[in-house]
């Protein structure tokens, strides 16, 4: 009797162990304007360290995930420069720094560099908890939705986006980003050789431009593969909302990929 209930329960175990391995998330925004906070470094870059460990310090100075997005993108072009390759550079993010740099009428751009919600932050000490604290203040102008499932390696989105005015119906795209918390990276050379990296926010994907119909709706389907390397459960799916015509990101929102 003892035998036959084993082999009942391995056969249990094999018809439904393809229902539990996947997994299944949702999240959508209030009717609170979530800050978007773009930081711009490299493991190469000297000044960069401290900038990221203002990040991580945020909510020990009451900004929390309930207040603000954070995207840690690594540039490419420091890579020939410091004597040290960023693993997890990309001319990708690169692009999206000099596209944020054009809607604020910048030529140049540099490491460490903020954006807050698609304006630039000159002086992230001095005034990058007053901005933050500023933007909070606006009223959403879209709403985002999320859900999320994943089969094997590949994340399935569904992403539903409704904006409102008309102007930024006309001009404004979603973008979609998978980061992840708590990557070590030991560092050989260049500036910062010697220490190693907790990266937080680190951003793996990014994907879009994705246009915004003209009466404010989106629904997108999105397949995205997430590498073996990546720990899902210290990784966020990532939403905003921006009107390219003057930069300005309307909403955006996060949702953690853990159970």
């Amino acid at each position: 009797m003892f035998k036959q209930a084993c082999r009942l329960l391995t056969l249990f175990s094999l018809f439904t162990s393809p229902v539990l391995l996947a997994s299944d998330w949702q999240a959508e925004t209030s009717n609170k304007h979530l800050v978007v906070m773009e930081l711009f470094t490299a493991e190469g870059c000297g000044l960069c360290p401290p900038a990221e460990k203002w990040v991580k310090q945020l909510p020990d100075k009451g900004v929390t995930n309930e207040d603000i997005v954070v995207l840690n993108f690594h540039v490419d072009y420091l890579d020939e420069k410091k004597g040290w390759v960023d693993r997890f550079a990309s001319p990708i993010f690169t692009e999206r720094q000099k596209q944020l740099a054009r809607l604020n009428l910048f030529q140049t751009v540099y490491t460490p560099e903020f954006f807050i919600s698609g304006e630039v932050l000159h002086d992230w000490r001095a005034h990058g908890l007053e901005a933050i604290d500023f933007v909070s203040d606006f009223e959403p102008e879209a709403d985002i939705a999320l859900h999320a499932q994943l089969a094997g390696t590949t994340l399935s989105v569904d992403t539903t986006v409704t904006v409102q005015d008309q102007e930024n119906r006309e001009h404004s795209q979603v973008y979609l980003a998978l980061t992840e918390n708590n990557v070590l990276s030991e560092i050989r050379g260049g500036d910062n050789a010697g220490a190693t990296f907790n990266h937080q926010y680190l951003v793996r994907a990014w994907l879009g431009p994705y246009p915004v119909k003209k009466d404010g709706t989106t629904e997108l389907k999105t397949q995205i593969p997430i590498d073996k390397d990546w720990k899902l459960v210290d990784m966020s799916l990532v939403a905003i909302v921006q009107n390219m015509e003057n930069g300005y990101v309307l909403q955006g929102l996060a949702l953690p990929l853990k159970d």
